[in-house]
């Protein structure tokens, strides 16, 4: 069900209860516009989505057309790091609510329960016992997904939802309104790219695939298996994936040592 048939759906006190909400996020948002730069807009869309929801977290990120998963900005840095230990893991909420195109509801039962490997380096790492993934849309099409992180261990309920797909709806405008075409095939454009698309959290993120054809030649292996590679390390030297692929962009980690 999209937002605007569960908004159709909820009656008039749900949108009693949804349209402060927005209200709230637009308020934040136009407060916080001139303080910072294009580069920063999608942490400012984030911190405003969690403080109107009410909830302890948000973070914004993409897939582009060659499928890399690109973070573009977080409420602060624990929701940040929520982010990039599903990267590294490569699973949980914000992979299937991408894959899906459905809003994932999390607490620390379903958490264990449908992502074991993620799970306990998720509660190890940062403060969440519960959260929201949201697919952000170009028409019914999945682009990205906005994770809504929470300190509180009940899982959301059903106005939070549509509260958050309404804004999950406005945040994707407000990101695909800066691109050049408008669409999300932009994404993949190598000029003309608004200044987010080239922040510090997307420059990190692309650094794993550069990492993955660096193994591929050293190591010869497939760009799967390359990718697994890094990721098993990554988990076993309590790292993040991200922090791993830097490491061996920059010289400080020898890709032949992944060969074992």
């Amino acid at each position: 069900m999209s937002s605007a048939e569960a908004w159709h759906q909820s009656g008039d006190l749900a949108r009693g209860r949804v349209l402060p909400v927005l209200d709230t996020f637009t308020r934040l948002c136009r407060t916080e516009a001139g303080c910072v730069g294009d580069a920063e807009l999608p942490s400012l869309l984030s911190r405003a989505a969690a403080r109107s929801l009410g909830v302890d977290g948000a973070a914004v990120c993409i897939d582009d057309l060659s499928g890399v998963r690109l973070p573009l900005g977080a409420s602060d840095r624990r929701a940040a790091v929520a982010e990039r230990l599903q990267f590294t893991i490569g699973e949980g909420p914000c992979f299937e609510a991408m894959s899906t195109g459905r809003p994932v509801t999390v607490d620390a039962t379903i958490m264990t329960d449908r992502w074991p490997a993620l799970a306990p380096l998720h509660h190890q790492r940062t403060p969440f016992k519960a959260g929201l993934s949201v697919p952000l849309r170009e028409g019914s099409v999945p682009f990205g997904v906005m994770d809504l992180y929470d300190r509180r261990p009940q899982r959301m309920g059903a106005h939070d939802v549509i509260a958050a797909q309404m804004i999950a709806e406005v945040i994707a405008q407000r990101l695909l309104t800066t691109l050049d075409s408008g669409h999300p095939e932009a994404l993949a454009a190598a000029e003309g790219s608004p200044a987010w698309l080239d922040a510090a959290p997307a420059r990190r993120r692309r650094e794993v695939w550069v990492a993955v054809g660096m193994i591929n030649l050293v190591l010869g292996l497939a760009h799967d298996d390359a990718l697994a590679t890094l990721r098993g390390r990554a988990v076993a030297s309590g790292q993040t994936l991200d922090a791993l692929a830097h490491a061996i962009v920059v010289g400080d980690v020898d890709p032949t040592e992944l060969r074992a």
